[in-house]
């Protein structure tokens, strides 16, 4: 088990992948927060209002991390 998480840590398209996939979630909600800005679309707090914005940080926070650790450049350190 090991030696096949190793080999997939050290795929350079195996971890963009990863990464992109993290980009994916963030992507939705940080295009939301200008359009509600400029009023296009109902603003997060009408949605899910105050308490359920936790969900959309949790996503957002979720998505930079797997990003962060998809973009990571293993190979370097």
């Amino acid at each position: 088990m090991k030696n096949l998480f190793d080999r997939f840590a050290r795929s350079r398209r195996a971890r963009r992948l990863v990464g992109w996939v993290g980009v994916a979630l963030v992507i939705p909600f940080a295009v939301w927060v200008p359009l509600s800005a400029l009023q296009v679309v109902p603003s997060m707090v009408e949605v899910f209002g105050v308490p359920g914005l936790r969900f959309p940080a949790s996503v957002v926070i979720s998505g930079l991390l797997i990003a962060a650790i998809g973009f990571w450049d293993y190979d370097n350190y």
